[in-house]
């Protein structure tokens, strides 16, 4: 769950997410999976959603996160 700078909160489940030492980054990679159908209609939408869960696992975890959609 994350808490928004206006007040709200979001909640969702993760599909993945893990631990990464690279040169790209140290820290959490977060991967939400969308068929390419979903993804057609609302990829707005999705790509605010995999913000807001990589925003809460860095807000959780006090490290450097990045979001992935995976299109499959």
């Amino acid at each position: 769950m994350l808490t928004l700078d206006d007040g709200g909160l979001v909640e969702g489940v993760v599909d993945l997410a893990f631990l990464e030492d690279t040169p790209e980054i140290a820290g959490w990679t977060v991967v939400d999976f969308k068929t390419d159908r979903e993804f057609a209609t609302s990829s707005d939408r999705y790509t605010a959603q995999v913000t807001a869960y990589s925003a809460a696992i860095q807000a959780a975890t006090g490290l450097p996160s990045r979001g992935i959609l995976l299109i499959i």
